[in-house]
């Protein structure tokens, strides 16, 4: 696959080609849904001139939290995978090879069977549970895989693939044995955004700044580091401590997303990799466009799932695996054949 290197004259036109579809994009899918909002509502309510109280509520309340919560877990997942990739030096890699959707999947079945089956209450919800046991996976994993002061790339990917088989499995054990009360979980773990408000769109936008801040930062390290492990010791760079600060960031900020949408695959694996395609491997400039494509593509995955198949809601994630598992054998057999 070649790589393209934007120049600036291509740059300035694509970035905003990629602001304004990503505009169109709120706008369009908000006027979607149950009840049809026309155009010139959805821009009044923008424009901070509400039309009727019932749609403006609709809108301001229901449509946008969701779009954009949508667009910012799916800059998140592209940011987050773009990083991995870069860092673990493997294009197979993406948020959850850390074991991150393992583990927020057993913390979900986990709080609800013992809420409804014991006197035991785990504080912060099912989105806390999630969050907690994705970030204690990770880092179970990391201490795995370490030797020494070093963490290798092949023991953190067993690491990780062993410690999702395990909760995977006691998942599984918890919902057979439980299923009479764990069964709504499962929707969850398939994805949805539906729930999504403007608390979570500020914690969501918090974590896209502070993993944009880490790789905007450490990009030039980031670039010697994925092109060869070896080279970034030869340049003075400590590999095992870029790879902690950037790996670090984006678990917290995908452990976030987990924690409020459920499971959404594909969107760090396939996204990055169409980027890059696009950009070149450069670090910046492939985070900086990870942010509108995997946006794009996880809003427009959200507004197919709620209006394609209405009244039914198909799952965002199986929604995103439908489109992402294609996409990618795609750009596998044609990597292939370049080789």
């Amino acid at each position: 696959m070649k790589f393209v290197k934007l120049d600036r004259k291509g740059f300035i036109p694509l970035t905003v080609f990629l602001l304004g579809l990503s505009f169109l994009c709120i706008i369009f899918f908000s006027s979607f849904g149950t009840v049809r909002v026309p155009f010139s509502d959805i821009l009044k309510t923008f424009f901070a001139m509400p039309p009727d109280k019932i749609e403006s509520s609709l809108i301001l309340r229901l449509r946008i939290p969701r779009i954009i919560g949508s667009f910012l877990a799916g800059a998140v997942l592209a940011v987050a995978g773009n990083s991995f990739q870069l860092v673990i030096q493997n294009p197979l890699a993406d948020p959850f090879i850390i074991g991150i959707s393992s583990g927020a999947s057993f913390g979900a079945v986990l709080f609800t069977a013992l809420t409804v089956n014991t006197a035991i209450r785990i504080p912060f919800g099912i989105e806390g549970s999630a969050l907690f046991f994705s970030v204690l996976t990770s880092v179970v994993v990391f201490l795995l895989a370490k030797q020494g002061r070093k963490i290798p790339i092949l023991s953190l990917v067993l690491s990780g693939v062993i410690i999702s088989f395990l909760l995977n499995s006691l998942t599984t054990m918890m919902s057979v044995l439980y299923w009479k009360n764990v069964i709504h979980v499962n929707i969850w773990l398939l994805g949805s955004t539906a729930d999504f408000d403007w608390a979570d769109i500020t914690v969501i936008l918090l974590f896209l700044i502070l993993q944009l801040l880490i790789v905007f930062f450490l990009s030039r390290k980031l670039d010697v580091l994925s092109m060869n492990e070896d080279l970034a010791l030869y340049s003075g760079i400590n590999p095992d401590k870029l790879k902690l600060a950037v790996l670090s960031v984006n678990i917290a900020a995908v452990s976030v997303v987990v924690s409020k949408s459920g499971i959404i695959g594909f969107v760090g694996l396939i996204i990055p990799h169409l980027v890059r395609s696009i950009t070149g491997p450069y670090s910046r400039i492939s985070t900086f466009y990870c942010i509108f494509t995997g946006g794009i593509f996880l809003s427009l995955s959200d507004f197919v799932s709620r209006t394609f198949f209405a009244p039914t809601e198909l799952p965002i994630g199986v929604m995103t695996s439908l489109v992402g598992a294609p996409v990618f054998i795609y750009i596998m057999k044609v990597k292939g054949k370049k080789v």
